[in-house]
């Protein structure tokens, strides 16, 4: 099967070379991609600001009224879409089916948002003026999104808020995802969206990505993924405004008065959802040693709810990683633990008896030391390290020890104390959750990293997402003219 780019309203094959898609579940060839250039870039872009005039104008119902037909077409082709994105991710069908109907979702809150974003009239110190403060798109926005959740993090974060708020759409999808991306965009020819309003030009970040970042015509960037290659991508863009949500090692703390069932159920579904592919996973936890060894008890008691296997079969909960640059880097940070002197509690590296070599166990490390790279750097897979602290008192360094603010977790029957914690500047982070896990968030609530972080910046859900994509122009009324 041929996956194909979707340029201005129109199937496109490109003039660059074909990559096979394989599955990492079993190595199967799924199909071929096409692969697109800096000419495809400019002739998606190029098409976008020919319909900017055409979005921007429709009303916020009209608006409303296209993403409602998108979320609709979405959900008429949910079981295909999840098919083949467990097929070419490798995440498990259930968490495949949440993503799709998450991403339906996300298009239908944004229509709903978009009637109540509101213009202002605003004081004015000179009389007899009438001063009004509009909200308009910025522009054409160039999107290049992971391949971690391929369909829902360009929908959530970047689609659905765009377009609600009058911005055309080109998109560069992560290409080991991009079969599904474009299996994504008969969606939007479903829904009979207008040409220009979402192109799908698929190829490397650094042919396609970097004509997005340097065109003339386009206003803005979002990306999601790394913090090197976001910082890179800000470079190139320079004036252009810029969306980032970076990397994660956040923080989950757990106090010695927790709920320690609670935490525990909290934690693994952080570290081993989507194989712990998620920038808001549980990346380390710091827990009090007065009740670490209980912890690691009810942690160790339920592994057996993370069943490792093909994600198509019933009872298994944990399907392959994706990408092999991803797998080396966890191998390398459980090695490297270890060798620090952690104790390696459950699983430790890659299970044997598998189709692939992507299937690595559900891990959790105990007495993990500081300078471990697990509690430094994102390790972005199945794996629960523990750090330990004797005193409250020790936190605030240990934090410190990695440069990412994404989101983070405070376990404590002290709510009070959690407030103050999570409202004190060493908290910094985009997100802190009080007795719930690191990955808990809602498309209508506010994402991003802390500020001078290496998570990013800008907000991602909601009206957030949609006042993001969208400026403030001022409007001012002169009510003396024709007076005499």
């Amino acid at each position: 099967m041929l996956f194909k780019m979707y340029i201005n309203g129109a199937w496109h094959e490109g003039a660059g070379e074909r990559r096979d898609v394989v599955s990492p579940i079993n190595g199967e060839v799924l199909g071929q991609l096409c692969m697109g250039s800096a000419a495809d870039v400019d002739l998606a872009v190029r098409g976008a600001v020919k319909a900017l005039e055409q979005l921007s104008n429709m009303t916020v119902f009209q608006r409303a009224e296209l993403l409602y037909r998108i979320s609709d077409a979405i959900l008429a082709r949910k079981e295909q879409l999840a098919e083949l994105l467990v097929r070419e991710h490798g995440k498990i069908y259930a968490e495949a089916l949440g993503e799709v109907c998450g991403s339906a979702g996300a298009f239908r809150e944004c229509g709903d948002q978009i009637k109540w974003l509101p213009s202002e009239i605003v004081p004015c110190r000179e009389g007899e003026r009438l001063c009004m403060v509009l909200r308009r798109p910025k522009g054409v926005f160039g999107i290049i999104t992971p391949w971690n959740f391929p369909l829902g993090t360009p929908s959530m974060y970047y689609l659905a808020p765009g377009l609600a708020a009058g911005c055309p759409m080109v998109w560069n999808p992560a290409t080991s995802t991009a079969a599904v991306a474009s299996a994504f965009m008969q969606c939007f020819a479903d829904a009979e969206v207008p040409a220009g309003f979402v192109s799908l030009v698929i190829g490397k970040g650094s042919v396609v990505g970097d004509a997005l970042s340097v065109h003339p015509q386009v206003a803005g960037i979002g990306f999601t993924g790394s913090t090197a290659t976001g910082n890179t991508i800000c470079s190139r863009a320079q004036s252009k405004h810029t969306q980032m949500e970076l990397g994660g090692n956040g923080p989950c703390i757990v106090l010695k008065d927790a709920d320690l069932d609670l935490a525990a159920d909290k934690l693994m579904a952080g570290s081993f959802t989507n194989a712990g592919q998620i920038c808001t996973s549980t990346e380390r936890v710091l827990v009090d040693n007065a009740v670490a060894d209980l912890l690691v008890y009810k942690i160790k008691s339920r592994m057996d709810r993370y069943v490792l296997g093909d994600p198509f079969q019933a009872g298994v909960t944990v399907g392959p990683m994706h990408a092999q640059d991803t797998i080396e880097t966890v191998l390398r940070h459980i090695d490297d633990a270890a060798a620090k002197g952690a104790e390696v509690v459950c699983g430790g590296g890659r299970a044997p008896g598998m189709p692939t070599d992507h299937y690595i166990q559900p891990t959790v490390l105990d007495h993990v030391r500081r300078d471990a790279l697990v509690n430094v750097e994102e390790t972005f897979g199945p794996v629960l390290p523990l750090v330990r602290f004797r005193d409250e008192s020790e936190i605030p360094a240990i934090i410190r020890d990695s440069p990412y603010r994404l989101f983070s977790a405070i376990f404590t029957r002290d709510v009070d104390k959690a407030l103050t914690m999570a409202q004190s500047c060493d908290f910094n982070f985009g997100c802190v959750n009080i007795n719930e896990g690191s990955s808990f968030w809602d498309t209508m609530l506010p994402a991003g990293g802390g500020g001078g972080s290496a998570s990013g910046h800008g907000r991602s859900g909601g009206k957030y997402s949609i006042a993001d994509f969208s400026e403030e122009r001022l409007v001012a009324v002169n009510l003396r003219t024709g007076r005499r």
